[in-house]
């Protein structure tokens, strides 16, 4: 194969993918793209891989909704040689994605923005961030919010509404943390385990993991109506 077909100009990227020469640069000034070769200073070649990333790129954010800063990691990922562009984790993405979709999860907002549209006052807002619910991105600048700290917000806002108070709210501080511990044990032990043998499905892990945190979450909910025996006032009820 000759040195010409490994390689791209910006026009020839922007015809094979569709994608504008703007978000293009914009792409590369994210460190999603890797550095083309410049042979001058109005000239530059981009390997033939380029194409690739791009058009995985527009998958990743118009059809799984995933924010930049997951598409750099998968790509990073992907560069490694690991499997986070295999079709299961794509599928497992568009799940937990799902929920943000209305909120536009690449987004990005200014505090005022936030404020107004999840309707927390600025005291609300900074005590969240203290209890390290909503994690505003120091690279985001002026606008370090985005559809992911929406979807939460708006829904804590919700639970204050129907009577929670801003300082209960910490247990799901806890709950983060729970979850991250939860999502590095399934990357180390089930993931990348040390073993031949491949991991399950995604998809199948998933199942399994939500079904132990509802069965327990029920087991919770049980055990506090049963010791305030409601249990009583239904089976009164039925007679």
């Amino acid at each position: 194969m000759t040195q010409e077909a490994k390689v791209c100009k910006m026009s020839d990227l922007v015809r094979l993918t569709g994608v504008s020469k703007q978000t293009i640069h914009y792409y590369l000034r994210e460190g999603l793209l890797l550095p083309p070769v410049r042979t001058s200073k109005n000239m530059a070649y981009y390997d033939e891989s380029t194409v690739d990333d791009i058009r995985f790129i527009k998958e990743l954010q118009e059809k799984r909704y995933l924010p930049l800063a997951v598409v750099k990691k998968v790509l990073k990922a992907k560069r490694e040689g690991q499997d986070l562009g295999e079709e299961d984790h794509l599928i497992l993405f568009d799940h937990l994605f799902s929920q943000v979709r209305d909120n536009g999860a690449d987004q990005q907002f200014d505090k005022a923005s936030f404020l107004a549209r999840t309707g927390l006052t600025e005291r609300d807002l900074n005590q969240l961030i203290n209890m390290g619910i909503i994690s505003p991105s120091p690279e985001g600048g002026d606008c370090p919010f985005d559809g992911f700290d929406l979807a939460v917000a708006g829904a804590l806002k919700k639970l204050m509404a129907m009577g929670m108070k801003l300082q209960d709210l910490k247990l799901y501080g806890r709950f983060l943390q729970c979850a991250r511990t939860e999502a590095e044990l399934v990357h180390d032990r089930i993931i990348h385990r040390d073993t031949e043998e491949q991991h399950p499905p995604l998809k199948e892990i998933q199942i399994e993991l939500e079904k132990v945190k509802n069965l327990l979450t029920v087991k919770a909910y049980r055990e506090f109506f049963v010791s305030r025996g409601h249990y009583d006032e239904t089976e009164e009820g039925g007679n």
